[in-house]
């Protein structure tokens, strides 16, 4: 790795990765969320705990249409909330632009005009019963980022598990207030436990607006919803996805 830092992050000599020290991991940091925000979202994040139907649809109390998938391979009961509709993408939008998460990272993504967002969600889940630890994305640099931060105060009792540098296994511990951003090369997996209900995040896929490394960026999103936005600005279905693409299931 190479002496520059940024907000505390070594990062390597050409800047496309980092290191985090405080975690010894690669392309990772903590944000701090508005807790006003968190204020607002948790009567939402309530109304999203009882989401847990496979390919259900929901509308939120604010009118905002969701729409629910679940891994099948996951030994989890994690569910992915994500928007039905274009005008649901751009309420999640909004708040990816409160949190002011395409500023953060754009020392860090090539990009051409904007850091883009590819699809919100909210995460929920009570349980995991064995680790699946793998890498959201594969590119080489950091083209493509996951944000998650909780909504609810169990979701400290359910974080996650993740490598270090040096091979070593540890934990990280959510909190409310604090959101985890990580990109490629960070080995990561939910940790083993089960909570009374189920904990809720607030999560975001977003990255660069080029098109060149689509392919592999879509195939973690494409997995996790139905609708998602492109890095040019144009939106698809999975189903468009996987018929360009294939079934490219990343974990």
């Amino acid at each position: 790795m190479g002496d520059m830092t940024f907000a505390g992050l070594l990062r390597t000599r050409d800047g496309s990765t980092f290191l985090n020290p405080a975690l010894m991991a690669p392309n990772a940091f903590a944000i701090d969320i508005d807790p006003a925000l968190v204020a607002e979202l948790a009567p939402i994040a309530e109304e999203t705990k009882a989401m847990d139907s496979q390919g259900g649809r929901y509308a939120l109390s604010n009118g905002v249409q969701l729409a629910n998938v679940r891994p099948p391979h996951w030994r989890s009961d994690i569910c992915w909330l994500s928007h039905a509709d274009e005008n649901a993408f751009a309420w999640f939008e909004g708040l990816y632009d409160r949190i002011g998460l395409a500023e953060t990272v754009a020392p860090f993504v090539p990009h051409d005009r904007k850091v883009t967002l590819y699809a919100g969600f909210f995460v929920t889940r009570s349980r995991c019963e064995a680790l699946d630890m793998h890498c959201d994305w594969v590119t080489e640099d950091n083209q493509a980022f996951t944000l998650m931060a909780p909504l609810t105060a169990n979701g400290s009792q359910l974080g996650m598990t993740y490598n270090t540098i040096r091979g070593e296994t540890r934990q990280h511990d959510y909190e409310i207030g604090k959101g985890l951003v990580f990109g490629p090369k960070f080995l990561h997996s939910t940790a083993v436990g089960q909570l009374d209900e189920r904990a809720v995040f607030l999560c975001f896929n977003f990255g660069t607006d080029r098109m060149d490394n689509w392919e592999k960026i879509g195939a973690t999103t494409a997995q996790q919803c139905d609708l998602l936005r492109q890095p040019d600005g144009s939106f698809t279905s999975q189903a468009a996805w996987r018929q360009a693409y294939g079934s490219k299931a990343l974990y």
